[in-house]
Order: structure tokens, then C-alpha cells, then sequence
């Protein structure tokens, strides 16, 4: 029975393990420095979710004649900020405390409860929607402003302590009943209040008092 060998090549005795301090950066590659002055320049690893920056110590794998890769962050130059980047373009930026996140699309997915809790909450974007089967709102005060307002509605139950409405030009369109229950109704008119009807009654139970430099009837 005939042996087929199979050559195989020896490792490169110069790979291996080294610390080095990140200098600079020139795309993909990190420019390193070590007290041994054997790796120049690598990569960083996609194990390596920290991206370097400069004064950072990290740890390399010496690939010899290969690339050689980043393959931790051991200490960081500016402890308070941090980017993790992870595949797919997703970054995760930390400064001082605080958090960003950027993706190309972010959506989060809750089985039972989505809690978002802060002092202060902002939402911005060029479009939204907002869907729910049943909304809850809760607020001691409002300030809105807005450009076009459309709504349709079935039904409409409001109950309001105060209201007081300020518009330049009123119009509005009733198809059957319009009814207005006040204790008192008082309206005041610049210029001139026309009325037009099929059918007029008026009904008091008191005085009636009609003042006018000029009264048509008929």
C-alpha cells in the first residue's frame, strides 16, 4: 500500500502575542508602537468590539508575514468615551455617562412592556406613526405647534374646566343637529351678524328687547 505524503508548511515562529500602544490610524489599519518594535501596523479584529484610539494599549497578534489583528483593548487612553462597533455598520458611542446608538434601522421589540423613563424624552424624525389600539395620555401641560392639522373621528367626549379658542377665521360644517346647552350665551360682533333660516322661533319666558337705530320687519 503506497503512503501519500502531504507536505505541510511550519508555522511562522514569529507569531504571537504582544502588547503595543495605538499611535494613529489610516483607514483600516491602527499604527502601533511596542518596546520590541515588531508589528508596525494591524487591523482590528471583529472580536474585538472596541475601536481603538490612540494611546489606547491594546493586545496584537503578531501575524508574522500575515495581517496582524487587534485583538482587545487592554486600557484606554480616555476611560469616560468608548465606541463598540459591531457588524452590520452598528455603532455604540459612549462619552460621560451618556449612550447613542447608530444603525441604519433600530427597532426594539418587547414580548410584554417597552418603558422608556427620563427627565427628559425627545423624538425627532421626518415622518412617524403612532399606532395603538388603545391610548392613555397623562399631562399637566401642553404646548403644541403645528402647520396642518387633519383628524376624522367617530365620536368625540371632551370635558373641559376652561376653554378658550383664538382664530382668524372660523368655518364650520354641521349635517343634522347642532344643539348648545349654556347657562348664559353672549356673543359680541364687530361689524355686522347675519342669520338665515328655513324656519325661525325664538322663545322666551321673559323680556324680549330689541334695540336698534333702524328695525326692518317683513
Amino acid at each position: 500500500m503506497q503512503n501519500t505524503l502531504i507536505p505541510m508548511s511550519r508555522p511562522d515562529a514569529a507569531v504571537g502575542l504582544v502588547y503595543a500602544t495605538v499611535t494613529g490610524r489610516a483607514d483600516k489599519w491602527f499604527f502601533l508602537s511596542g518596546g520590541d518594535l515588531s508589528v508596525e501596523r494591524a487591523q482590528r479584529a471583529d472580536s474585538c468590539l472596541i475601536e481603538p484610539e490612540s494611546g489606547d494599549t491594546v493586545l496584537v497578534c503578531n501575524g508574522g508575514a500575515q495581517t496582524s489583528y487587534i485583538l482587545a483593548v487592554l486600557a484606554r487612553a480616555t476611560p469616560a468615551q468608548a465606541t463598540l462597533k459591531l457588524p452590520g455598520d452598528v455603532s455604540l458611542h459612549t462619552a460621560q455617562g451618556q449612550l447613542q446608538v447608530q444603525a441604519e434601522q433600530l427597532e426594539l421589540t418587547g414580548r410584554k412592556r417597552v418603558t422608556v423613563v427620563g427627565a427628559q424624552v425627545e423624538l425627532a424624525g421626518v415622518q412617524g406613526d403612532v399606532r395603538f389600539s388603545r391610548l392613555n395620555t397623562s399631562a399637566e401641560e401642553v404646548n403644541a405647534r403645528f402647520g396642518v392639522v387633519r383628524s376624522m373621528a367617530q365620536s368625540i367626549t371632551s370635558t373641559v374646566g376652561r376653554l378658550v379658542q383664538k382664530a382668524r377665521d372660523s368655518f364650520r360644517w354641521v349635517e343634522n343637529l347642532d344643539e348648545t346647552r349654556a347657562g348664559r350665551v353672549r356673543m359680541q360682533v364687530k361689524e355686522r351678524f347675519h342669520m338665515k333660516a328655513k324656519h325661525t322661533t325664538l322663545l322666551a319666558d321673559g323680556q324680549v328687547k330689541i334695540d336698534g337705530e333702524k328695525i326692518d320687519l317683513g
